[in-house]
């Protein structure tokens, strides 16, 4: 019987907690439960959906011990938690407890990107499809099938693309 070496486990695990001290305050906070980590001046706000926690120091300490989850990096002063979001609109990121974060035009870009890439690991993927409803009609975004098939046909595309 192969003994299990506790000791590994704990090196390899990831950290479950960030621990948060300031002058008057002292709070260990689970890593899952934040949304928002923002930087202002020496001061750096952890934001989650129950509490706001601020101290003084840097946000490289603790971008150490979010690595290899779903938090990403826009802009140099804040880090945002993928897990929390609930859509990304009008240069704003809003997260499911209410909160938002205004982005500037190219980092709201990339956020989006990244978020899309968060999205595309954990399927199933849902795309709307047109459904007929029995009595009455829904105007549709696609076009019928008929013609999505006649647009779709290879030789009457060839021929209307030679010349006369």
């Amino acid at each position: 019987m192969q003994k299990y070496d506790y000791q590994k486990k704990r090196r390899t695990a990831l950290p479950e907690y960030i621990s948060v001290i300031s002058a008057n305050k002292c709070a260990k906070i689970r890593i899952d439960d934040i949304e928002v980590i923002e930087q202002e001046g020496r001061k750096v706000h952890v934001i989650t959906a129950a509490k706001d926690y601020s101290f003084y120091g840097g946000l490289n300490t603790i971008a150490n011990s979010l690595a290899e989850r779903a938090f990403y990096r826009p802009i140099k002063r804040l880090i945002i938690n993928l897990d929390h979001i609930s859509d990304i609109s009008n240069y704003s990121v809003n997260f499911t407890s209410g909160q938002s974060v205004a982005l500037g035009k190219n980092a709201l870009l990339s956020t989006k990107r990244a978020y899309k890439r968060y999205l595309l690991r954990y399927p199933p993927y849902t795309i709307w499809e047109p459904m007929e409803l029995s009595g009455g009609s829904v105007s549709e975004p696609y076009t019928s099938e008929e013609k999505l098939f006649r647009d779709s046909d290879p030789d009457k595309k060839g021929q209307e693309k030679l010349p006369n």
